[in-house]
């Protein structure tokens, strides 16, 4: 077996003479020219390759254009590879679950300082609307319980889930007007109680519920309940009574009078009657008052619409004692306040009309109440606390000041707690977690970045 070994040319000039270096058995010399070249085998079986010798300074120009092109070569495959790979990519990263839209949401103190929010979650696939409820606390997001997955199929019929708040601090929760839950604070569960609904009042109820709805603000910790039968009734849930919505005047009227009578305090709104001033009912224009209403014992709390009219007005000064004076030239019927089992009315200072006034709820300390300052409905929003042993205010901003409350305020809602109130700007729109002072203990809407 030969080797053939190819003819050594200068890399320089092509000659294929040239000759060894003294002392260096790798580095030839050119017979023609003159250039020395290096003789390397790398490796190579059956052949020499011949390495072109570099003059000096030459390595300083070439390397530099190397690695531009290296560098250009990377970013253009980026250019083309990226758009091509990152549908895949996206496709294998991880996605959070989709639970749906915010439908409805309240806050409760969990534990001495801290606080949970209920969130229920709709997810609508054809007809089928699915539902998560969820307790997580405030602030941290850690997950409380175990979530409640319900699912309805949608009809005409179909309601919203919406939340009732009760005096004694317990929470139900109505599921598409039908399914009622209740809130167990120890393990933050709901757990269902249609059953107890109907076995407290099976005479009324016995048939079966069409329709459960919270009670109107006028009757306080009570449930609008529909049976099968047609019938409505407002079931009173902490005192365990309940009456035909037709009869409930005559009745409260009735227990108010025949038994033992105990003072509920109580704030309101009262709507300003008669046309001076040229008031505009649209605006709904009124003033804030204070009262005592006498409730049977162990019985119900019903809430009188209360109307003020200035002395001076014709229908007063007609027939004076028919009305019941108060403070700075004001009045209100007597007969309906007689109805209502009202004592010690007093209107709270200062004596100007507010507009498309609300009291949107109260705890033992504090009341908190919203108005308009002008007749114009999108212009001057205020929001107060008020003592409410005293009536003053403690705490007021306009929405202006509060960007976390959205819109017009048309639809913001408040859910009081022992030392707190939890604000939406509307039923899917959670704002701010305030104390009684007023200072924010936590913002839902935190500006971004």
């Amino acid at each position: 077996m030969s080797v053939q070994i190819k003819p050594l040319m200068c890399p320089r000039c092509g000659s294929g003479s040239s000759k060894p270096v003294a002392a260096s058995p790798n580095l030839r010399v050119c017979s023609a020219c003159g250039s020395e070249f290096v003789l390397s085998d790398n490796n190579a079986p059956k052949q020499v390759h011949v390495t072109h010798r570099l003059e000096p300074g030459a390595s300083g120009s070439a390397a530099p254009g190397r690695h531009v092109g290296l560098a250009v070569g990377v970013v253009l495959l980026l250019a083309i590879g990226l758009p091509l790979l990152w549908p895949l990519l996206h496709k294998a990263l991880p996605t959070p679950p989709d639970h749906g839209r915010l439908q409805a949401s309240t806050v409760y103190q969990h534990k001495a300082g801290a606080y949970a929010q209920v969130q229920v979650l709709e997810r609508t696939e054809g007809r089928d609307d699915h539902y998560r409820v969820s307790v997580s606390e405030v602030g941290n997001g850690r997950t409380l319980g175990e979530p409640l997955q319900l699912s309805y199929a949608r009809t005409t019929l179909s309601q919203p889930p919406r939340f009732a708040h009760f005096s004694d601090g317990s929470i139900l929760l109505i599921m598409n007007g039908q399914k009622l839950l209740a809130l167990q604070r120890e393990d933050a569960r709901f757990t269902a109680v249609d059953d107890a609904l109907v076995n407290r009042h099976p005479a009324q109820l016995g048939a079966g519920v069409s329709r459960i709805a919270p009670g109107d603000a006028q009757q306080p910790d009570s449930l609008m309940v529909t049976s099968n039968a047609g019938e409505r009734f407002v079931v009173f849930w902490l005192s365990g009574q309940i009456v035909p919505l037709a009869l409930l005047q005559a009745d409260f009227q009735q227990r108010t009078t025949q038994l033992p009578a105990v003072a509920k305090p109580q704030f309101a709104f009262a709507r300003v009657e008669g046309g001076g001033d040229g008031l505009q009912a649209a605006s709904s224009p009124g003033l804030l008052l204070r009262y005592t209403q006498r409730i049977g014992k162990g019985g119900y709390q019903l809430l009188p619409s209360l109307a003020v009219r200035r002395q001076d007005d014709p229908a007063v000064m007609a027939a004076a004692q028919d009305f019941v004076p108060l403070a700075g030239g004001w009045v209100s019927g007597r007969e309906r306040i007689q109805h209502a089992g009202l004592e010690g009315l007093q209107l709270i200072a200062p004596l100007q009309l507010r507009y498309r006034g609300a009291v949107l709820a109260a705890n033992a300390q504090r009341v908190l109440i919203v108005f308009n300052t002008t007749p114009v409905t999108d212009q001057g929003r205020v929001l107060e606390l008020l003592d409410a042993a005293t009536g003053k205010m403690v705490w007021s901003r306009t929405l202006e000041q509060l960007p976390q409350i959205t819109g017009s305020g048309a639809q913001l809602s408040a859910d009081a707690l022992p030392d707190a109130f939890y604000l939406r700007s509307n039923p899917a729109a959670p704002a701010l977690l305030i104390d009684n002072n007023g200072e924010i203990l936590h913002d839902f809407n935190p500006p971004a970045g």
